[in-house]
């Protein structure tokens, strides 16, 4: 009676070959998932900051959207007619885990404010840009960027951010 099966090095020579091919795909996979975060920090940013400006809009009043605890990894909130923090109105609350870093620069590291028509309103020319940061190098992965007149697009191109690091 002939039996059918594997052998004991059949078996140790496929669970070598898994091994080698684990080995390889895990640090692949690991960064994979880690600018998927990226991006996806980066279009939740991009729409908080739009849902902000066409609240100003809507409502024809200041609209501000701030980092929590001055740090845009954290998330953020939306606020209307910022006047101090015990008579705020909060609109919407954004809470991120924090393990991707957000820098901005110029006029909006801590916060942006919308007048109502929909412009990014300050002291002087308040425009820049928000760089959603590797968290190994300083490097910007994904860039919010923000106009004078209150326009927002993201561009994804990696390079050196002196914030980032």
């Amino acid at each position: 009676m002939k039996q059918s099966g594997f052998t004991l090095i059949e078996l140790f020579v496929t669970l070598v070959v898994i091994g080698v091919v684990a080995s390889v795909a895990v640090p692949a996979m690991a960064e994979f998932v880690a600018a998927q975060r990226r991006f996806d920090v980066a279009q939740q940013l991009a729409h908080g900051v739009r849902t902000a400006r066409n609240e100003a809009v809507v409502r024809n009043q200041l609209v501000m959207i701030r980092a929590i605890e001055g740090n845009w990894g954290n998330g953020w909130q939306i606020v209307v007619d910022p006047k101090g923090p015990e008579d705020d109105l909060v609109l919407m609350d954004k809470a991120l885990s924090g393990d991707v870093p957000v820098v901005g620069n110029g006029r909006i590291t801590q916060s942006i404010t919308f007048d109502g028509l929909g412009a990014a309103v300050g002291n002087g020319f308040v425009a820049g840009t928000l760089s959603i940061c590797d968290v190994e190098q300083p490097l910007s992965h994904h860039q919010v960027i923000l106009a004078r007149t209150g326009r927002v697009r993201i561009e994804s191109q990696t390079k050196s951010e002196k914030l980032c690091g």
